[in-house]
């Protein structure tokens, strides 16, 4: 893994355990609020990365990376959620699609579409519609689930 990221890995696993939140609903708004900055943050070397995969440089090393990422919150996932009430988040394609929906709403607040005062305003609306979604799926109709 090349040095941005082995960087962001780090930063990413720093961020997600010290992101607050004794249950699902409030790690998640906290990490909609943290999420902003960390991307701010990191974004020159978000970019670079970014910028290597659309020339597809190194794709495995950030395949990679990402799954380490995503991996690594869905761990935390789990142990805020031993009942599974929010079960999506116990697996890689849950987690994949909660992470799709907060880089939305970076993209958006990049994009200049919300301020960070709107999105401190907006994050327990986005948090609650995030995890309705996921509460209201039903685990025994899909088979495309990852045992990892």
């Amino acid at each position: 893994m090349n040095q941005n990221l082995y960087y962001l890995t780090q930063e990413y696993e720093k961020f997600t355990d010290e992101c607050k939140g004794d249950s699902v609903p409030e790690f998640v708004e906290n990490f909609i609020y943290g999420s902003m900055e960390y991307n701010d943050v990191n974004l020159p070397k978000l970019t670079e990365e970014m910028s290597k995969q659309a020339q597809n440089k190194e794709p495995e090393e950030f395949k990679r990376a990402f799954d380490e990422m995503l991996l690594y919150l869905r761990d935390r996932f789990v142990a805020l959620d031993p009942y599974k009430k929010y079960w999506p988040l116990h697996y890689r394609e849950g987690v994949s699609a909660f992470v799709a929906m907060i880089d939305g709403l970076v993209v958006q607040y990049f994009s200049g579409l919300y301020s960070v005062d709107d999105l401190k305003e907006r994050t327990p609306l986005f948090a609650a519609i995030i995890l309705n979604g996921f509460n209201g799926v039903n685990e025994k109709k899909y088979s495309a689930l990852s045992s990892d």
